[in-house]
């Protein structure tokens, strides 16, 4: 037993070592101000970065353009966030996000930010036209961003199987359910960032490769 016991706590910093060197990545938006693109990029071992682009059919981040600019520039693969309204038109909302990063480098595939309203009436055949929209502009599959309850009710789905998802659940514990991003804190901190910032890890198994635009 004694034996068992000290192969366990042997074991355990490889574990944590393990958690810890998964590909590591923050969301900025415009509520974290102006950041220091330069000082995150000499100072942080950030990997890549998701920039909040879009709300709906009307609403663009102020820093969108700025952050997803700058954080390439930096060196960084950088994707944009889209944040889904089921009140707009799937193609008003895609008009909307086309318009905020145009001339934008991005690596990374766009994300699609689901936040379901109470009662859980998502329109889902509109986010599923949104959904098309994206891939055929970018040639590929948006990543689809949402709680656990919310991809436990509607993305756990096997005609959703193909897409990669970003869990937002803020603590301690893994995610339960799939997914390829991890948003594991809204409060991480980070050299060249005022304030606080939501951090992201990337899945142990896949690769940064595994969400680039093709």
């Amino acid at each position: 037993m004694r034996k068992i016991l000290l192969t366990l706590l042997l074991a355990l910093p490889l574990m944590a070592a393990a958690q810890t060197t998964a590909p590591y990545g923050i969301y900025v938006s415009q509520n974290q101000g102006t950041v220091d693109w330069p000082a995150v990029y000499e100072q942080s071992d950030l990997d890549f970065v998701y920039v909040h682009a879009t709300t709906g059919a009307t609403i663009t981040d102020s820093r969108c353009g700025t952050n997803l600019s700058l954080a390439a520039k930096a060196g960084y693969p950088v994707g944009a966030v889209h944040r889904y309204d089921r009140h707009y038109s799937a193609e008003g909302q895609f008009a909307n996000f086309q318009a905020a990063v145009k001339g934008c480098e991005m690596k990374l595939a766009p994300a699609v930010y689901v936040v379901p309203d109470n009662p859980y009436d998502l329109k889902i055949k509109r986010l599923d036209v949104l959904l098309q929209l994206m891939e055929q502009s970018y040639g590929v599959k948006p990543l689809i961003m949402c709680t656990p309850e919310a991809y436990l009710k509607y993305f756990s789905l096997e005609r959703y199987a193909s897409y990669h998802v970003i869990i937002v659940s803020n603590g301690l514990q893994f995610p339960a359910t799939r997914y390829s991003i991890w948003q594991y804190t809204d409060k991480e901190q980070v050299p060249g960032i005022i304030g606080y910032v939501p951090g992201l890890k990337l899945h142990p198994t896949y690769k940064i490769d595994n969400l680039k635009v093709k």
